[in-house]
Order: C-alpha cells, then sequence, then structure tokens
C-alpha cells in the first residue's frame, strides 16, 4: 500500500505533467521537502504559477480535473475563484488530501527535479519563512527551524529572502512570531512524528533567534526585476 507521500507525490507529478507548461511548479511544504530541507509528512499539494499566467489560470484548472479523473482520481473542487482552486482527491484506495493551486510571485525560475518543476529552493525557503511570520501555525516552526539547521542558509540571508517576497516583513515581528514558540505543546505537533525532547530543542533554538533579532535589519536582496 502506497504511504501518503507516495500518493501525494505520484498526484504532482501526473499534475504537473499536464500544467507545467503553463507555469505551475511544486510550492509549499511539498518544495522544501523535495529540495531535501525536511521530511516530516504533509497533508497536501501546493501547485503555483507566476501572476502572468492568470489569463490561462480557469484553462489549467480544467486539464488538471481532467487529468486526475483520467487517472481514476475522484475529483471534487472545493473552491474555485479566478486565482485560486482546492481540489479534493481521492485515490483508488480511498486516500483523500487536498491540491490548492494559485498565483503567487516569485524570483527564480523553477527546477526540473524527479515529480516535475519544483519553486526553486530560494522561493520555496522564502515562502515558508513568509508562512511562519504570517500565520505561525505548528508545521511553520517546524520547518523554518528544519531548514535553519540544515546549515544551507545563514540567519541573515533567511530574513532578506523573507523581506525579498514581502515588502511588509517586519524583523522584530518576526522575533515575537519566534518567540511565540514557546506555547507549542506535544499535542500540538504529534501528528509529525515529533517527540517532547526534539520539540524542547526546536523551542530552545528558535526562542535563542527570535531573541537575538531585536534591533536587526537584514541585508537587503535585490529583486531581479529592480
Amino acid at each position: 500500500m502506497p504511504t501518503g507521500e507516495e500518493h501525494q507525490r505520484q498526484a504532482a507529478r501526473i499534475i504537473l505533467a499536464a500544467i507545467g507548461p503553463a507555469g505551475f511548479a511544486l510550492a509549499g511544504s511539498g518544495a522544501i521537502r523535495e529540495h531535501g530541507l525536511i521530511d516530516r509528512p504533509t497533508n497536501d499539494i501546493d501547485l503555483f504559477a507566476p501572476a502572468r499566467a492568470a489569463a490561462g489560470f480557469s484553462d489549467a484548472i480544467d486539464t488538471a480535473i481532467a487529468t486526475l479523473t483520467a487517472h481514476r482520481y475522484t475529483c471534487e473542487v472545493g473552491r474555485l475563484s479566478s486565482h485560486f482552486a482546492r481540489l479534493l482527491l481521492t485515490t483508488r484506495e480511498g486516500y483523500v488530501f487536498e491540491v490548492d493551486l494559485g498565483l503567487d510571485w516569485r524570483a527564480h525560475d523553477p527546477i526540473r527535479l524527479e515529480v516535475g518543476p519544483v519553486l526553486a529552493i530560494e522561493d520555496a525557503v522564502a515562502n515558508k519563512v513568509g508562512a511562519l511570520y504570517s500565520r505561525g501555525e505548528p508545521r511553520d516552526y517546524l520547518d523554518v527551524d528544519a531548514i535553519r539547521e540544515s546549515g544551507r542558509f545563514a540567519e541573515d540571508h533567511l530574513l532578506s529572502l523573507a523581506a525579498q517576497h514581502d515588502p511588509g516583513f517586519d524583523v522584530t515581528l518576526f522575533a515575537t512570531r519566534l518567540r511565540a514558540v514557546e506555547s507549542l505543546v506535544p499535542d500540538d505537533i504529534a501528528e509529525y512524528g515529533i517527540s517532547s525532547t526534539d520539540l524542547d530543542a526546536i523551542k530552545r533554538r528558535l526562542l535563542a533567534w527570535g531573541q537575538g533579532l531585536t534591533g536587526h535589519s537584514p541585508e537587503p536582496t535585490v529583486s531581479p526585476d529592480a
């Protein structure tokens, strides 16, 4: 029986083969997992195209639905607008998961990995830091800590990437968000297989980072459009 991750990767591969040429790429936690930065389970797939793909967005959604149906997925439309769609998929084995498709800004062209087009690592990481900043879900703390611990991005680089993607990014507010990790309890992250000991270590690291950011400003990152 395929795992949840295998079901998600197979669906992503099928959809991207159909609408990747329209600009769609794997985004969200799936993207940073494909880049080898995290290995936690995820519950959905995020596929995003640049804003310039807006004119063809509706056709791309129709193509995705038709392709999935042809591959014997049951596909229901949960939300649909001119720039966002949420599909609820059920596999033949009965595994249920969501696919979000939308439009978003990116600084770099996607790269091609085994699953298909995937956001460049800089864009994927910037989006994850931005997710922690804007919503602060328990999974966002886990992912940002894993990215930071990977050693592939210096702290200033993470802040600069986030500021490039969000001109309103405020380091002081981000520091406050980091310090809010203290409120996490084991039940918040039980589904991700994180032990209480691991959670304590994550909290210590992110609290220290947040406390060290007081009065700090990130080095500017120049947009490629500048």
